[in-house]
């Protein structure tokens, strides 16, 4: 199959596979589970995407354009950076959402602890492919880059450099992202005796060039070149063997000579996580030739790893705070329906000794479940909506779960 061509038309449902990964969430464990992580090692198994398929989301929303249109296209928000803004978006526009639903009759579904961290798993995966680039602007771009002079593909081009036809073979732009590091160096010596500008790749540009690639390639001979997607796990391990924390941090922690690369800026998608090493490698192989380090070659399936590493490094990166929680409890008017231990409304539950709110997980359970009331409670009370950031929800959920940590009865309503 051409490069990508099939992989991109399925992408966030083929990649999803790696959703489900953490146990269980148990409502009443004194420490609870971390939420699924959105890549891992049992990448087969397809949580996430059961949970968006079996709950009907695909009703109303679609993926990457594949799905229905009354609500937005989930693999191309701009929310979903991490595991508490997902959260915080879907709970924003619930009202919206139960209206639309009951004007089109469909029954909202009910969301299990372990569902909720799946779908959201789910959601922040499917942002992590590229849709289908534009041939003709990759024809121009192909051009104007330079890339002509030095490359051949489908029998016009230059010769300084491999013919480029062989790319029809790859099943990810990941092999073209490992080629293009693997041969950089290179590639940046012959243009600056050649007097070509090094290029840099903006935007889709990069996913553009590929597209055009794939379809002037003229060899379709030989078996196809694969990898799987990547594991943050193998890519963390890569990135410290390969000595990129020598000089790289993540999320703050390691060397602080280049950039960190555990900010959200590096949530984009796969092609453009590549693009953004190609622009910087000049720089970096500068300062690894000042610091007597190799420039590392990576194979295609260690370009996905490490990319997979950088992607979801962030994921879990808003952490709560406890007395920010509480404050937001009393400011966004919580306690007129909810109390705690007792204090406040009557309404509704008791924060205190809810097992809703057991973890991050089983309180988006929680809300999103319960919305259909809390809705017409705050129509009938005059309340607002209170929408939520995502720290904000990370607060809400580090004091609401203190509460549970500080003890309770035996007996636990949900």
């Amino acid at each position: 199959m051409p490069l990508f061509r099939g992989v991109t038309v399925l992408a966030a449902f083929v990649l999803v596979v790696v959703a489900a990964l953490a146990p269980a969430v148990a409502q009443q464990a004194p420490s609870p589970p971390a939420p699924s992580q959105p890549f891992g090692p049992a990448w087969g198994m397809i949580a996430g995407w059961d949970v968006f398929a079996n709950k009907g989301c695909g009703k109303c929303h679609a993926i990457r354009g594949f799905g229905g249109g009354v609500g937005p296209d989930l693999g191309r928000i701009e929310a979903g950076k991490s595991f508490f803004e997902i959260g915080a978006a879907m709970w924003n526009h619930l009202p919206r959402m139960g209206e639309r639903m009951r004007a089109v009759r469909i029954e909202r579904p009910q969301l299990t602890p372990k569902e909720a961290s799946d779908l959201i798993a789910f959601i922040f995966t499917a942002q992590y492919f590229d849709e289908l680039g534009d041939a003709r602007a990759g024809e121009k771009l192909f051009a104007a880059k330079g890339c002509v002079q030095c490359h051949a593909v489908g029998g016009r081009g230059g010769s300084v450099g491999p013919g480029l036809d062989p790319m029809r073979r790859a099943n990810s732009p990941v092999l073209v992202a490992a080629a293009m590091w693997n041969h950089g160096p290179q590639m940046a010596e012959v243009m600056k005796a050649k007097g070509i500008p090094r290029p840099t790749f903006q935007g889709r540009e990069m996913v553009d060039v590929i597209a055009y690639v794939v379809q002037a390639a003229t060899e379709a001979g030989g078996e196809t070149a694969q990898v799987v997607p990547g594991t943050p796990e193998r890519g963390e391990r890569l990135f410290a063997e390969r000595q990129c924390v020598a000089c790289h941090s993540i999320g703050g922690k390691g060397a602080k000579v280049g950039p960190d690369l555990g900010r959200s800026g590096h949530h984009v998608s796969l092609t453009r996580l590549a693009a953004l090493m190609w622009n910087h490698g000049p720089a970096m192989w500068a300062k690894m030739k000042e610091r007597g380090i190799e420039v590392p070659r990576l194979a295609g399936q260690d370009m996905a790893d490490i990319l997979s590493y950088l992607y979801v490094s962030h994921y879990f990166e808003l952490t709560g705070s406890r007395e920010r929680g509480q404050k937001l409890v009393q400011d966004r008017g919580c306690t007129t329906c909810h109390s705690v231990r007792g204090k406040g409304g009557k309404l509704a539950a008791d924060f205190a000794v809810s097992t809703v709110v057991g973890s991050p997980a089983s309180l988006i359970a929680g809300m999103w479940n319960h919305a259909i009331y809390m809705e017409a409670k705050a129509q009938t009370q005059n309340i607002a909506w209170p929408v939520l950031k995502g720290q904000e929800l990370a607060d809400l959920a580090a004091y609401l779960n203190s509460l549970l940590r500080a003890g309770t009865p035996k007996s636990q309503p949900k």
